[in-house]
C-alpha cells in the first residue's frame, strides 16, 4: 500500500510506502529485542533470560522509517508471542495471529514478509521448535519461502563461538529444520542478528522492502473465492490439532483442550464483527449527542419559560404547556433513534447467518447494543448462543454516560421523558 504526504516546503513531495512485517520465533529468541535494535525504542518489554513465559502476549506492531530510493518505506514490524509461550496454549498463539494476519489481508495491507528467529545458544530445537517450524509452513506456504528469512539470535552468548557455528551447520543442512526451507526451489535466507549494530539488524528487512505476498492461511481462511476453512482445517491449524490428539492423553489437560478444539472451530469472524462494532459505536455516539441535546434544549426551555411565568403569569403557571412542539419533536428523534438500533441488530443477524463462512452466527445479536463489548472476547464471554450469561439488552435505549448526566437533572422524570 503506498499513500502520499506532504513534507516541509523545502523538501519535494515524497512517497511513502507501508510495508508489514511478521516477527515470529520461540519465546526467548529475541523477537523483542530485534524490534527494539531497529525501532531504537528502548521501552520495548524484553524479558529475562531464564523467563519461560514471554512478555509479548497480544501481536503488536511498531514502526521504523526505512528511506530508500527517494521513497520513505513505513516498516510495520508485528512482533508476535512465542509459540512456547508458558502462559498460552499454542492454539491460543496461533489464533491472535491469525486475526491479525487475515484483517490486515481483508484491509489490503499483504505482508512483505516474515522474519523467523532462532537461538543460537539452544543446543537442541526439540519437538516445540520443530513443531513451530511446521506451523510457520503452513501458515506461510511451501512455495513462498522466498519472503522468509530465518534470523539466528544470542551470537557470542556463549564461551564456545566453534560450538554456536556447529549449529548453524546443523539448522542448514538438517531437512527437518531449515534445510528444506533453504534449498526450496524458492528458498528462505539465513543470516546472523548482531544487536550492537542496527545498521546490520536494518539490512535484513531491506530486502523485504519490494516483496508482497499472500500468506497461505489468509488464501484458505478470508480470500474472496477461497475455501473459508476453520483454523483447526487450515494447513497451520492441522499441526496444532495433531499435537492436541497428543494432549488429550495426558491426564489433567482435558479442559484446556477442549477449550482448544473451539478456537480452532473458528472462522475468521473478526471483520464482520469489527464492521458491525463500528457501526454500533457511532449510533451511540449519535445518541450520546441527541441525549445531550435535548437535556441542554429542555434545560433552556424550561429556565426561560419559568422566567417569563414569573414575571408575566405568576408563579402557578405551566412551563411546560409552552414547549409541546419541541416535546413532540424529541419523542419522534428517540424513536428514530430506537429503530436505527433494531434495524443494525437486525442486519447483524441476517448476515452473520448468510455469511455462512463467518461465525459470528453463534453469538446473539443484541450485543450491538452493549457499549461494553470491545472485543471478540467480549462477545463470547457474554453473547455466545451457548453462554448461559448472555443479556438481553433489546429494552436499553440509554447510553450509561448520558444517564449518569440525566440522573444529576433535578426536573421531574414524568414531566421531561
Amino acid at each position: 500500500m503506498s499513500r502520499r504526504t506532504l513534507r516541509p516546503p523545502a523538501a519535494a513531495q515524497t512517497e511513502v510506502r507501508e510495508i508489514y512485517i511478521l516477527v515470529m520465533g520461540l519465546t526467548g529468541a529475541g523477537k523483542s529485542t530485534f524490534i527494539s535494535v531497529v525501532t531504537g525504542n528502548p521501552e520495548i518489554p524484553i524479558g529475562e533470560p531464564d523467563d519461560m513465559d514471554g512478555v509479548t502476549e497480544n501481536v503488536r506492531d511498531y514502526i521504523v522509517d526505512i528511506r530508500q530510493g527517494g521513497i520513505t518505506h513505513e516498516v510495520h514490524l508485528i512482533d508476535s508471542p512465542g509459540f512456547d509461550d508458558g502462559a498460552m496454549t499454542d492454539v491460543k498463539v496461533l489464533t491472535r495471529i491469525a486475526d491479525f494476519v487475515n484483517l490486515h489481508y481483508k484491509l489490503g495491507h499483504t505482508l512483505a514478509g516474515v522474519l523467523y528467529l532462532h537461538d543460537i545458544t539452544k543446543a537442541k530445537m526439540g519437538g516445540v521448535g520443530e513443531r513451530n517450524l511446521r506451523m510457520l509452513e503452513g501458515m506461510i506456504g511451501m512455495n513462498k519461502w522466498d519472503n522468509c528469512t530465518l534470523v539466528t539470535t544470542k551470537w557470542g552468548c556463549t564461551t564456545n563461538l566453534k560450538g554456536e557455528e556447529a549449529r548453524e551447520t546443523k539448522l542448514m543442512h538438517e531437512e527437518h529444520y531449515f534445510g528444506a526451507m533453504l534449498r526450496n526451489s524458492h528458498q528462505a535466507s539465513i543470516v546472523r542478528f548482531d544487536p550492537k549494530s542496527k545498521g546490520r539488524a536494518l539490512d535484513i528487512i531491506k530486502p523485504h522492502l519490494k516483496r508482497r505476498f499472500d500468506p497461505l492461511i489468509s488464501e484458505q481462511m478470508v480470500k474472496e473465492g477461497g475455501p473459508m476453512l476453520s483454523l483447526g482445517d487450515t494447513s497451520a491449524g492441522q499441526i496444532v490439532a495433531d499435537h492436541l490428539e497428543e494432549l488429550r492423553r495426558v491426564e489433567g489437560q482435558r479442559k484446556e483442550t477442549e477449550e482448544a478444539i473451539k478456537l480452532l472451530g473458528r472462522k475468521f469472524d473478526l471483520m464482520l464483527f469489527e464492521k458491525y462494532k463500528a457501526k454500533r459505536d457511532k449510533l451511540l455516539r449519535e445518541q450520546r449527542l441527541h441525549k445531550i441535546g435535548r437535556w441542554a434544549t429542555r434545560t433552556t426551555i424550561v429556565g426561560g419559560a419559568i422566567a417569563a411565568t414569573v414575571v408575566t403569569l405568576g408563579p402557578g403557571a405551566s412551563a411546560f404547556a409552552l414547549t409541546p412542539a419541541y416535546e413532540s419533536y424529541a419523542s419522534r428523534q428517540k424513536s428514530e433513534d430506537r429503530a436505527k438500533m433494531t434495524k443494525l441488530e437486525k442486519n447483524f443477524e441476517e448476515e452473520s447467518q448468510t455469511n455462512t463462512h463467518d461465525s459470528t452466527g453463534g453469538y446473539r445479536s443484541g450485543w450491538v447494543r452493549d457499549a461494553n463489548v470491545k472485543s471478540l472476547d467480549d462477545l463470547a464471554d457474554n453473547y455466545s448462543i451457548r453462554s448461559s450469561s448472555s443479556t438481553d439488552l433489546s429494552a436499553v435505549e440509554m447510553v450509561p454516560e448520558v444517564a449518569t448526566e440525566m440522573a444529576s437533572f433535578s426536573i421531574n422524570d414524568a414531566a421531561i421523558p
